[in-house]
Formats: C-alpha cells, sequence, structure tokens
C-alpha cells in the first residue's frame, strides 16, 4: 500500500511589484525532490493578500 508524506510551506507577499523568481526557483527545488503540490491558501488581511500557503505531498519512501 502506498503511503504518502505532506509539508505545508508559507511564502510572504512582498506585493505584486516586488515579487521575485525566488519563489519559482523554491517550488521548483521541492517539484524535483518529487513533491506535488495539492493545495494552496491565500492568507488575506483586510482584502490584501499577506502571505501564500503551499501543501504538498509526495510519495512516502520510507515503505
Amino acid at each position: 500500500m502506498n503511503t504518502y508524506e505532506y509539508k505545508t510551506i508559507k511564502i510572504e507577499s512582498k506585493g505584486f511589484f516586488n515579487t521575485s523568481i525566488e519563489n519559482d526557483q523554491l517550488l521548483n527545488e521541492y517539484g524535483a525532490e518529487g513533491w506535488k503540490i495539492v493545495s494552496s491558501f491565500a492568507e488575506q488581511i483586510n482584502g490584501i493578500t499577506s502571505a501564500v500557503y503551499y501543501t504538498f505531498m509526495r510519495e512516502n519512501k520510507a515503505n
């Protein structure tokens, strides 16, 4: 039976014009390690996004 492990990270928003490709590089690193995004959630304060949470999963290699 396959089992899975999960990881959730938070990426702080720096504003639309201050966003860099560092976030894409980080997400690509997780992808290269076998992690797949299964959920994302934007945290908002007064209608402004302050952070995005990404939940990843991958097959547990320990089994």
